[in-house]
């Protein structure tokens, strides 16, 4: 698991966002989501812009659900090793 930068902030244009947890080298970000965050569809849009003004600039956003982060720990540290696996460096 590569060192995680937490609360990265990264300038996309004229717009300043905060990452949860950014692998700089492999360039993704991994969102927790807390146990109520995201329910609103609202929220949700707000989520998918913001998602696709990181792609912009290389960034891949990955969520994870405090459920599924605190039922499936293992798992979710799979994925997230997969996924790192697969990015170019």
């Amino acid at each position: 698991m590569p060192t995680f930068i937490r609360q990265a902030r990264v300038r996309v244009g004229a717009r300043t966002i905060y990452l949860d947890m950014f692998a700089a080298v492999e360039r993704v970000n991994i969102e927790l989501d807390g146990a109520t965050s995201h329910g609103d569809p609202a929220e949700r849009e707000i989520d998918l812009r913001r998602d696709a003004l990181l792609a912009t600039v290389g960034i891949l956003v990955v969520r994870f659900s405090h459920r599924r982060l605190t039922a499936a720990p293992v798992q979710v540290r799979q994925e997230t090793l997969a996924i790192l696996a697969n990015r170019p460096a």
